[in-house]
């Protein structure tokens, strides 16, 4: 009998992370060694596959292709049926076809190990080229203008191969087959500084920022200030030029070796540095230090390694540099060329740039290791556009879930595929907002969602809010903290009942006063306020978050301690609070903790979000490295109508009373130690009263790695089951995340 006639064909339709990775080159390699033939191609975000052949290579072929051995590529879902076709002679990759239906949108690759061989071989064509790439690795989502995922689709059309690319790319056998970032040092894209192009612009740049420049070089998702973080002065103008900036910058190291010179690095931190995303680290510093004015007194190194060949080339010749974005402070990070080029400052001494593109701006993610895994503190490079996938409870509609005004990032929902976007900063600032809506209707062009519910944090005033509600569709606002504990619940797939515990610094509470220390009883769409730091009567105005020295005398004054504060405005303040004046009531963690480190005259000042906080936590990790015995400090937990309160009173008196004789390391740690059995108690309570054993931890205040992780071994050791953000952060990028849950609990009663 004719082989031929025993032919099946299969349509097969594959979902997940597929575009911009080879997958099409893949599929063609394989049906070769298969002996299959037909067809693939690229429809919308899909790819649609057509093969024929005999039924035993048929199911090799599809066994094969669905193994999870292909690096940088992930199957969701694939979808076979059997059709009638024509006979096939050969396979063929064919043209891309437009689709309604888009599934995963490929995060920008760091260089791969076979790329960065070639980089560094004096013998290969691409020696030293800075823009080397192939079907593993490459810039995606910042070049990529629509779907399908082809070079005519990216800003890399505007480099036409030359032959020897060319031949590469149209070569089955070669790993640059189909690779759309496809480049070499003959057509570009080429560098440029200062009228000088290729290796002179490189080598003038070098020369600059080892002479202790400054300069602004051009990345994948926008521009670095880069410098090197050994002289002080050039730092110290780094910060200038930045316009007041005092956060800690970021480090770029060559290779792993160098970070350990600079950093404690563990298993886990190694792993997450080499990581695909290549994220930004908060890795404990050594005593070798760089400049003062990198960390300014910070405990932690924020390190990172090359992403890109010009920054592999950068680092190799001039060792650890600060790469910190490009931006003014507070401002989105720049990524046009006529921006940066028309950016006059006596403190910047070139622009290191080149003409592809970048079509949508994402700054760098950071993270951290936090219960021996990664934990994101920033989601954006690396980690966006790529999905959290949701368990799906009905037919929900699209949703688009804004999030909040700080750390803004909104999230874009669709048949259990939820995109939170690239982190934003602060929406008051209305350059980030303008941004902030720019992007949604990119985004939500590119993963062609429609919303037909709108999700936002129930705070009137909120710039996401404001915009949710321009949407023609229903807007649910959802309460800041259920949101928190939401997108645990969401990370993880719990349903509920669980103990939701937010701490962070600010959110608008359903009772009109600012919460920040909640005990929540989270099922599906609703929750309960079960328990709360007790209420301080707060001091507003622009600087009342800044302010910590403010925030301890409204504590100290609010627990009776006047005589206690060490502030010539507390007979002012006193009066303001007595009557009420510009006055609000906070159950904030994140105050108390700013309060705490004021007193014991660690920080009064918040230069940049949660200063205070992260110098009392360096107090605390002092001490335990030192073996200093933490001061027992306890908060006190009553009932009071219904709700139970945390009273931080007995530790603000005992802070007070000590913090002239007892070492302020014992008492800062003391300070994580009370806090964390606190949350014990409070739990303990509720679950003998409720039966919950499931516990979730959210807010910008579990950033803090020494009370996170007494928290946990408190609960784990009393049988509790604990959660956390891992896959988003526990600051408020996490917030779309949750609303974006609650929608979907919610959506079959709107």
């Amino acid at each position: 009998m004719d082989k031929g006639q025993n032919k099946i064909t299969k349509r097969i339709r594959v979902f997940g992370m597929i575009q911009g990775v080879g997958f099409r080159p893949l599929v063609f390699r394989l049906a070769k060694n298969h002996g299959i033939n037909g067809t693939v191609k690229n429809t919308g975000g899909i790819v649609e596959i057509t093969a024929q052949g005999q039924k035993q290579n048929l199911e090799e072929f599809l066994k094969e292709l669905s193994s999870d051995k292909w690096d940088g590529r992930k199957i969701v879902k694939m979808q076979v049926e059997d059709v009638r076709e024509a006979d096939y002679g050969a396979f063929h990759i064919i043209s891309s076809s437009p689709d309604r239906e888009v599934s995963i949108i490929p995060p920008d690759l760091p260089v791969c190990p076979k790329c960065r061989k070639e980089l560094e071989d004096i013998h290969n064509r691409r020696f030293h080229n800075p823009f080397i790439s192939c079907t593993s690795c490459g810039p995606r989502y910042t070049i990529m203008e629509r779907l399908p995922y082809d070079r005519h689709t990216t800003s890399m059309r505007e480099f036409p191969m030359c032959p020897a690319c060319l031949e590469e790319y149209t070569a089955p056998d070669s790993r640059r087959f189909h690779a759309q970032t496809i480049s070499c040092n003959d057509c570009g894209p080429y560098l440029f500084m200062d009228g000088l192009a290729d290796r002179e612009a490189l080598k003038k740049a070098i020369g600059i920022l080892k002479a202790g420049g400054i300069l602004a070089v051009k990345g994948i998702g926008g521009y670095h200030f880069v410098c090197s973080p050994m002289p002080e002065e050039t730092v110290l103008n780094l910060r200038r030029l930045k316009g007041r900036e005092e956060k800690p910058f970021a480090v770029m190291f060559n290779n792993l070796e160098s970070v350990e010179e600079y950093c404690i690095v563990s298993k886990e931190e190694k792993e997450l540095l080499e990581s695909k995303a290549r994220p930004i680290v908060l890795l404990y510093r050594k005593e070798k230090t760089m400049a003062e004015a990198v960390n300014k007194g910070g405990i932690c190194c924020g390190a990172f390694l090359p992403y890109t060949p010009l920054q592999i080339l950068l680092t190799q010749s001039c060792g650890p540099l600060i790469m910190t974005s490009a931006n003014m402070s507070g401002r989105p990070i720049i990524k046009d060329d006529h921006v940066m080029l028309g950016l006059k400052s006596p403190y910047l001494n070139g622009v290191l740039y080149h003409k592809r593109r970048i079509v949508r701006s994402v700054d760098d993610s950071v993270a951290k290791v936090t219960d021996r895994k990664p934990q994101l503190l920033r989601r954006s490079r690396g980690y966006v556009p790529y999905p959290v996938f949701l368990a799906r409870e009905n037919k929900s509609p699209a949703i688009f879930a804004a999030g909040g005004d700080l750390k803004a990032a909104f999230c874009l929902y669709k048949e259990g595929s939820a995109v939170v976007s690239q982190y934003f900063g602060d929406l008051e600032e209305n350059s980030v907002f303008e941004e902030y809506k720019a992007s949604y209707s990119d985004l939500s062009g590119l993963l062609n969602i429609n919303p037909g519910l709108v999700v936002c944090d129930l705070h009137p005033n909120y710039h996401s809010a404001r915009f949710a509600k321009t949407f023609p569709v229903p807007v649910l606002p959802v309460q800041h903290h259920h949101a928190h504990i939401a997108s645990v619940m969401a990370e993880h797939n719990l349903k509920g009942p669980v103990i939701g515990v937010a701490f962070d610094g600010t959110g608008y509470g359903s009772d009109g006063n600012i919460w920040g220390g909640e005990f929540l009883i989270c099922e599906g769409a609703g929750f309960k306020r079960a328990a709360h730091l007790s209420y301080t009567p707060v001091l507003g105005g622009d600087n009342s978050m800044r302010d910590g020295k403010k925030t301890a005398a409204c504590f100290l004054l609010n627990a009776g301690l006047f005589k206690e504060i060490q502030d010539e405005r507390r007979d002012m303040m006193k009066a303001a609070l007595d009557r009420r004046i510009n006055t609000f009531l906070s159950s904030s963690m994140g105050r108390l903790f700013d309060a705490v480190a004021s007193i014991l005259a660690i920080c009064h000042m918040n230069r940049y979000e949660g200063e205070c906080a992260s110098l009392l936590e360096k107090e605390a990790v002092l001490a335990c490295r030192n073996q200093i015995k933490p001061e027992k400090l306890t908060f006190a937990i009553q009932e009071k109508s219904g709700i139970i309160e945390i009273n931080p009173e007995p530790v603000l008196k005992s802070l007070c009373k000590l913090k002239d004789t007892v070492d302020k390391g014992s008492l800062a740690l003391g300070f994580h130690y009370g806090a964390a059995d606190a949350v014990l108690r409070v739990c303990e309570i509720i679950r003998e009263e409720q039966g919950i054993h499931t516990v979730a931890l959210s807010g910008g205040v579990f950033q803090n790695t020494v009370l996170t992780e007494l928290v946990l071994k408190l609960l784990r050791e009393k049988g509790f089951l604990v959660y956390l953000n891992m896959a988003v952060p526990p600051n408020d990028g996490c917030i779309s995340l949750g609303q974006t849950y609650i929608g979907l609990m919610s959506s079959e009663n709107i």
